[in-house]
C-alpha cells in the first residue's frame, strides 16, 4: 500500500527528512558543536522573527529555530535523536561538559553498539552511540536519526505508511507492543517505539507537496499550513495524531 517518497526534490546536501528543532533561545548550536562537532552552514532571520539555523553533524543536517514560531505554528518542544560518533565515551563526556544532563552512562548493548544518553540544556534527548560490529543499527542509519515515540507505535507505523509513504524495515516486539522499529522515508530513516510522545517538527522534501498534503489529511492528519509558494519553495504542513508536524516542501531549484 505504501511507496517510497522520491528524493528528486531534496535540497543539495540534505536528505528526504530533516528534523527541525525549536528552542526558546540561542545556545543549541554551541552544544552540538562541542558534543558532536556540528558545523553551522546557514543562519538567518526567519519569517516569524526568530533565527533559523542549519547545522551539519557528520552526514546529517539539522534545522534549528530559535524563539517561538510565527503564530505558534512550531512550538518549543524537545525531540529525541540517535547520533553516531567515533568514540561514544569521549562524546558523552563532551556533551556533559557542554551542559548536558547524563541519563545513561555508555555501555555495550546487545544490539551492536556502545551507547549512552544525555539531555541537552534545551531538553532534547541524545542517544549517543558507537558501532561495535557489522550487526550495528548504524549500518542502515545516518549520523543523526530522529527517534519517535507513540502510545501505540503499531498504529502510528500504519499512519506513516499511508501518509508519508514510509517503508517498514525492522520491527521488534510482542503483539501490538513495539520495542523498536525502523522506517525508511526516501533516502532517510526514522526510528520509533512505544513510549511517551516527544513530538517535534520535520521538513520532508517531496516532488509534489500538494499531493503529499492531501494524502496525509486522508490518513488522519490535520492541516497547519495549506500548500503555498514561499521564497524557499512550495510548502504545506500537517500535524499528526501524536503531535509531530510534517512540512512537505519542494525547494525552489528542484
Amino acid at each position: 500500500m505504501s511507496s517510497a517518497v522520491t528524493t528528486e526534490a531534496v535540497r543539495e546536501g540534505f536528505t528526504t527528512v530533516t528534523p527541525y528543532i525549536r528552542v526558546a533561545g540561542e545556545g543549541l548550536v554551541a552544544f552540538l558543536a562541542s558534543a558532536f562537532g556540528a558545523v553551522e552552514t546557514f543562519a538567518g532571520r526567519g519569517g516569524g522573527g526568530g533565527m533559523h539555523r542549519e547545522v551539519r553533524i557528520g552526514n546529517s543536517m539539522v534545522m534549528i529555530g530559535e524563539g517561538s514560531g510565527a503564530g505558534g505554528m512550531m512550538p518549543v518542544a524537545p525531540m529525541a535523536f540517535h547520533v553516531f560518533v567515533d568514540d561514544v565515551d569521549a562524546a558523552f563526556e563532551r556533551a556533559v561538559a557542554a551542559g548536558g544532563k547524563a541519563i545513561g552512562a555508555p555501555e555495550d548493548r546487545h544490539y551492536g553498539e556502545r551507547s549512552g544518553s544525555v539531555i541537552d540544556p534545551f531538553g532534547n534527548h541524545w542517544y549517543i552511540a558507537t558501532p561495535l560490529g557489522p550487526n550495528s543499527l548504524a549500518n542502515a542509519l545516518r549520523t543523526v536519526t530522529p527517534a519517535l515515540f507513540a502510545d501505540s507505535a503499531a498504529g502510528y507505523i500504519t499512519f506513516l505508511e499511508r501518509a508519508l509513504g514510509a517503508l517498514e524495515e525492522i520491527r521488534a516486539g510482542d503483539g501490538d507492543h513495539v520495542r523498536y522499529a525502523r522506517l525508511r522515508i526516501g533516502d532517510a530513516a526514522i526510528e520509533l517505539g512505544d513510549g511517551a510522545p516527544m513530538p517535534g517538527a520535520f521538513m520532508l522534501y517531496v516532488t509534489d507537496p500538494d499531493e503529499r498534503y492531501e494524502r496525509a489529511l486522508a490518513a488522519g492528519a490535520t492541516s497547519i499550513m495549506t500548500p503555498s509558494d514561499q521564497p524557499y519553495g512550495r510548502v504545506a504542513g500537517v500535524r499528526d495524531a501524536v503531535g509531530n508536524q510534517w512540512f512537505f516542501s519542494k525547494p525552489v531549484r528542484a
